[in-house]
């Protein structure tokens, strides 16, 4: 599902909005391509969501993600895209715990992407797949959010996606596995003996 709110005029059509779950591989995905466009005079904050309720259980959770940005300057005099105060651009969730973010502002650079008078820039980002920490069971929700601050009378095209798989056993666990299967080889070498 795509949900937008916004202050003043401006619109997002949505290219791709889709939310996919592939069940065989305990998998779940949420992935969307929107063009933004500000079509007021004034600076203007976008919010969308995207989200995806699970028809199965993943457990113990990780994934990957990435974010893709470009940024056209439509009436000239330059175009920004950039964060709202310290609030990531793009931020992931599972069951409402924020997992990952990417375009981060900092309290020394704030984030933006800046485009040259009738000229474009972009911008691309990714996260690797790691251990979120977060339990998904079913009818729990995997949401992607966007907030960012467009300029006035500009364009941008944003693409991401975000991957959420069931984790692989944490490394403490995985030990113990190899562990107890080490000592029952060495029994069964031993008794064969």
């Amino acid at each position: 599902m795509n949900s937008q709110l916004g202050i003043g005029r401006g619109f997002a059509i949505s290219l791709f909005a889709t939310t996919l779950i592939a069940s065989a591989a305990n998998a779940a995905m949420v992935s969307f391509s929107t063009v933004f466009t500000n079509n007021t005079a004034a600076d203007k904050v976008f919010d969308v969501s995207n989200f995806l309720t699970l028809s199965h259980s993943l457990g113990n959770t990780g994934g990957s993600g990435s974010l893709a940005i470009v940024v056209s300057d439509i009436r000239g005099g330059g175009a920004y895209l950039k964060g709202v105060g310290t609030t990531a651009v793009f931020s992931t969730f599972v069951q409402n715990a924020r997992v990952a973010e990417l375009a981060n502002t900092t309290s020394f650079v704030p984030f933006a992407v800046v485009a040259a008078t009738f000229g474009q820039m972009s911008y691309s980002d990714t996260f690797t797949r790691a251990n979120f920490g977060a339990v998904a069971n079913v009818n729990d929700v995997i949401q992607t959010q966007l907030k960012f601050i467009l300029s006035a009378g500009d364009q941008a095209v944003v693409s991401g996606t975000f991957v959420v798989v069931s984790a692989v056993p944490a490394p403490g666990a995985f030990a113990l596995v190899c562990i107890a299967g080490g000592v029952g080889l060495r029994g069964r070498r031993r008794m064969d003996s």
